[in-house]
């Protein structure tokens, strides 16, 4: 381990490979309601699958009620900038969910309107 910075270096067939422990939620803590389930790099694509977390609730743009009570859920595919002379696609599988509070008039909150903002 190198310090305390959560990485690892080995000497493998006489390359360095370097492992990062560190835990998305500490690198980028926006983005703690996500779950990184796969990360491809195939020729000059790097594809991310990520789904948010079944355990992060979310709020109500309508009426600020906080709900985890589970409607659906959809796919974002989201382009971003290259990485390593890749371009990068992230496939967010999001959760919708119910309003609890029976007065308001937005009946589903986005389980990560907040995580579609560029970080």
């Amino acid at each position: 381990m190198i310090g305390s910075t959560g990485l690892w270096c080995r000497l493998v067939g006489g390359v360095i490979l370097v492992v990062c422990a560190i835990r998305l939620e500490d690198l980028l803590p926006q983005l703690a309601a996500v779950r990184v389930d796969r990360v491809e790099a195939s020729g000059d694509l790097l594809r991310i699958t990520a789904r948010t977390r079944d355990d992060a609730a979310a709020v109500c743009p309508g009426c600020g009620t906080e709900s985890d009570w589970v409607h659906s859920r959809y796919v974002r595919h989201v382009a971003d900038e290259a990485v390593g002379g890749r371009a990068v696609v992230i496939d967010l599988s999001v959760r919708r969910l119910y309003c609890e509070n029976s007065g308001s008039a937005t009946s589903v909150a986005l389980g990560a309107a907040s995580l579609m903002a560029r970080v």
